[in-house]
């Protein structure tokens, strides 16, 4: 098999997203390739309506979560085609890259380890430091705004940077959408490259996820200030996109049998990037009325924390933050800190330092610690 090499097709080590019943698993290439993955002797191949794609340098390659967790190994094959042309296109002899995966545990006795990354805005030598020496995880969470912005190609897959530096495309990765991640010349284009549900036009960046004992709800609030704000010259109709995400939510909630109520199921969590119920600050008003109703369907869910990033420091927030007349049932982890410590001491980011959390399922509880860059524990 192919090794990780500066002159191989493969970029950087692939993300194993879990989605749904899913992984998609993502990787870039250095130019244009046919790709597919195989698992336990069946090949899944990233291609629209038949047609390989071919004109992109990231692949999405979507494998059903219960062959993956079963087989513990996957391979990436990757095969360059300079040329898809009308007839007789020529590929390369194809690379083959084999990976170990490993799955969570499915035993609802075994403690759970997720490291959430959140607001890392292009950063990655710290952030990473900080996901590393936490001491072992089952997860990677990525809670938004991983890179500054969605300007550009380099912007975008900072995700993909520090996915490929931590998991080594040996375990799984929740990556949730942030505000800026929604903004710039290629923000349109952002679900070819991070996992998406599947649904209309190109996919959904709110989902469900399965880890072992661990049920999960993505949710995307979209940006952080009203859609008429001059900032945005017309670019965004989120109203519209949240609604949908209201729909949804109360389909996992008609069909919670085979979801947070499913078999096995003991740990119930949510994360999205932006603490959108966090009434003191102006985002919680864009659309109040369908936060409110997020936090209604959330208690329904029973869910036990919601992970969120966005203000830059760490906090543990009750359900006195939410000024409507529902409180949230479920406590709200601010996850990251562009600092060593776990409040904001300046207004700007100091450079080569980060705090993150460590979120351990056990014992039918959700427990978190924060942790920084140089492995150390943070306490508020």
């Amino acid at each position: 098999m192919a090794e990780l090499t500066e002159t191989g097709c493969l970029c950087l080590h692939p993300a194993v997203c879990a989605v749904e019943d899913d992984y998609e698993i993502i990787f870039l290439c250095r130019e244009k390739a046919l790709a597919s993955v195989t698992v336990a002797g069946v090949t899944y191949t990233d291609s629209r309506c038949g047609v390989m794609r071919t004109d992109t340098l990231v692949h999405k390659v979507r494998v059903p979560a219960a062959a993956l967790n079963a087989a513990r190994h996957y391979d990436v094959n990757v095969a360059p085609l300079k040329d898809h042309c009308n007839y007789y296109p020529k590929p390369e002899p194809t690379e083959v890259f084999g990976y170990d995966f490993r799955p969570v545990p499915d035993d609802p006795d075994t403690p759970v380890r997720m490291y959430v990354l959140a607001d890392t805005h292009g950063c990655v030598d710290a952030p990473v430091q900080a996901a590393l020496s936490c001491g072992g995880m089952d997860a990677l969470i990525l809670d938004g705004d991983i890179g500054d912005s969605a300007d550009t190609v380099d912007m975008i897959t900072t995700m993909h940077r520090l996915a490929s530096a931590i998991t080594k495309g040996s375990f799984p990765v929740i990556y949730a959408r942030g505000n800026h991640d929604t903004r710039g010349h290629n923000a349109e284009h952002l679900l070819d490259f991070v996992p998406v549900r599947k649904g209309e036009d190109n996919g959904v960046t709110a989902f469900s996820f399965r880890l072992g004992p661990v049920w999960g709800l993505v949710l995307d609030a979209g940006e952080d200030k009203a859609d008429d704000r001059i900032e945005y010259g017309g670019v965004c109709d989120f109203p519209v996109f949240r609604r949908a995400q209201t729909a949804y939510f109360k389909s996992l909630i008609a069909g919670k049998a085979h979801e947070y109520e499913a078999d096995g199921v003991k740990y119930r969590i949510a994360v999205c990037h932006m603490p959108f119920h966090y009434s003191q600050h102006g985002f919680a008003q864009t659309t109040p009325d369908i936060y409110a109703e997020w936090v209604h369907l959330l208690n329904e869910m029973g869910v036990q924390v919601l992970l969120c990033g966005h203000m830059h420091h760490m906090d543990e927030l009750d359900g006195s933050i939410f000024a409507g007349d529902e409180k949230p049932a479920f406590p709200t982890l601010l996850c990251a800190a562009m600092d060593g410590e776990p409040k904001r001491r300046v207004e700007r980011w100091i450079p080569g330092t980060y705090t993150g959390t460590l979120v351990t399922c056990a014992g039918g509880e959700v427990l978190h610690e924060f942790t920084n860059h140089r492995g150390e524990a943070v306490t508020l």
